[in-house]
């Protein structure tokens, strides 16, 4: 794997865990309402539910490639769509965040909450099949798609730790509460830019 391949990745990785939507809520809600560890712990029961995700995306687009590659192609297709249409509901959104205390009493509850709220969010499987259809090929190595499945899971929960640090700091805190609805555009452009990067791979 070139730098290069790995930086994109990881920059894609990233932009999809920093998108604002319940799992943000539930990780800060434990790291705000209980305290630093039960924030962490539910960060990486985050990223492991993550890592599954991308286990199955990284399995069922490599079988498509082997069987289908018109229907692959199709696929790198409609997720340049999805992406377009992500950026455009994230321009749009006028949503606010509302942290409230949980219920969350043991560590265990903590990761378990973490874990959940990403394995049952099926918008993240789309996420990864839409993100990884174009760094899948049949020139793929087992080390190459493993190494998508394991920066998934790594970035995501580094990513909730980091909030997590953050957010048990209250100035930090009233801040993301406040630029909150800048971050949402920020990140609908930026999906929208990957999407056209993208679709040069699909048209060219």
């Amino acid at each position: 794997m070139t730098l290069v391949l790995f930086s994109q990745i990881v920059f894609v990785c990233l932009l999809g865990a920093m998108s604002p939507g319940p799992s943000m809520v539930v990780v800060v809600n434990n790291a705000v309402f209980k305290n630093r560890l039960h924030g962490m712990l539910t960060a990486i029961g985050h990223g492991l539910g993550i890592g599954i995700y991308a286990v199955c995306a990284v399995l069922g687009i490599g079988l498509i490639i082997q069987t289908n590659l018109i229907f692959f192609n199709g696929i790198k297709l409609l997720s340049v769509l999805f992406l377009l249409y992500l950026g455009i509901q994230s321009i749009r959104s006028r949503d606010k965040l509302t942290f409230e205390k949980n219920e969350a009493r043991s560590k265990i509850e903590s990761f378990g909450q973490g874990f959940t709220i990403s394995i049952l969010n099926p918008k993240i499987f789309i996420w990864f099949v839409a993100i990884y259809s174009h760094f899948m090929s049949n020139d793929n190595n087992l080390i190459l798609n493993i190494s998508l499945i394991l920066i998934a899971s790594v970035v995501d929960a580094l990513w909730y730790i980091f909030l997590v640090q953050m957010v048990t700091s209250q100035k930090i805190f009233e801040l993301i509460k406040i630029k909150y609805n800048t971050l949402q555009p920020i990140i609908g452009y930026l999906l929208i830019l990957i999407a056209v990067l993208l679709s040069i791979d699909v048209f060219i």
